[in-house]
């Protein structure tokens, strides 16, 4: 960044005694231990003096930071940090975003995905540690896979998510809030949604004259999504057609896609008819080849606990 691109962004005042003032390079390089690092030349921090003003104005501001929101610098500069650099033995600046601008920025976009995410109070409290003890001795290597996944899985990693297909009640959407639970708390974005209750909020917005463009972007982009109880909403050329752009895009980004259904991979869809197929065995092709597929089965807990009235 020049002089000129800096001092513009500063407040008169600081570019202005950046101009009048004569500061000894000693001295700036108490006030700047990267002169020293970079083995700047005295004549080099001389011909500088009015850009490292700048820079120490800066990093005072900086010094005091209480939040992005709060950010004392002006137009373009707000969010973003200096670092020195030498460049054919004249002092030039380099820039980044500070670490205050990320974290909004990420903070920015878990709101964003939490308002297309479809989760009750009931659901916040499901975790591993409340999930059935019977199931986690049948299935110890799917409750161990989900824990994994849960536990360890960071953006940009090439981790394979998770389909867990079985009966109704043997707590597959259970393990599913389980795993989306703990990714919050890891501050990894992600998004639970039923599949029915997606394309009905896609159907909404397009009788509303809304774009679902961003929706669906969303939906791709999220780092960890979460598809609950696909195979059950009614299928039809729109909602394949958009099921599959989502998961094609995700399979391609490398971006890991969790699943429950009450059908096998290679189940799904196949009461829909013969001239679906170009959308539903690539669809089956993408999950099977984006996850690891687990079988859970056992005793139907609601109907288990149900209270039975006057027999």
């Amino acid at each position: 960044m020049s002089l000129e691109r800096l001092s513009g962004l500063l407040p008169k005042e600081l570019s202005a005694s950046a101009a009048r003032d004569k500061i000894d390079p000693a001295t700036l390089r108490v006030k700047l231990p990267e002169l020293k690092e970079l083995q700047v030349s005295d004549d080099a921090i001389r011909r500088a003096q009015p850009l490292l003003l700048d820079v120490i104005a800066q990093n005072k501001i900086c010094d005091s930071c209480t939040g992005y929101e709060h950010c004392g610098k002006m137009g373009d500069a707000k969010g973003m940090q200096y670092r020195l650099d030498l460049y054919n033995g004249q002092l030039v600046l380099k820039t980044s975003y500070c670490s205050p601008f990320l974290e909004y920025l990420a903070l920015s976009r878990a709101a964003r995905y939490q308002s297309y995410s479809e989760r009750t109070p009931y659901d916040l409290q499901l975790a591993f540690a409340n999930f059935p003890k019977s199931q986690r001795v049948r299935k110890p290597k799917l409750f161990a896979a989900a824990q994994t996944f849960a536990n360890q899985y960071k953006p940009g990693d090439d981790m394979k998510g998770l389909y867990i297909f079985g009966p109704a009640g043997v707590g597959k959407t259970h393990l599913l809030h389980a795993m989306i639970n703990r990714l919050e708390e890891r501050k990894v974005p992600a998004i639970f949604v039923r599949v029915d209750a997606l394309f009905d909020r896609l159907r909404s917005m397009i009788g509303e004259g809304k774009d679902i463009e961003p929706a669906l972007e969303t939906f791709s982009t999220v780092p960890v999504l979460a598809l609950d109880e696909i195979g059950q909403e009614r299928p039809n050329e729109f909602t394949l057609e958009k099921l599959f752009r989502i998961v094609n895009q995700r399979f391609a980004a490398k971006l890991p896609t969790l699943y429950t259904s009450n059908f096998a991979p290679p189940n799904l869809y196949d009461r829909m008819p013969l001239d679906m197929a170009n959308f539903i065995d690539p669809l089956k092709s993408r999950i099977i080849g984006g996850t690891r597929v687990g079988y859970l089965d056992g005793t139907d807990y609601r109907i288990a606990n149900a209270e039975i009235l006057d027999v």
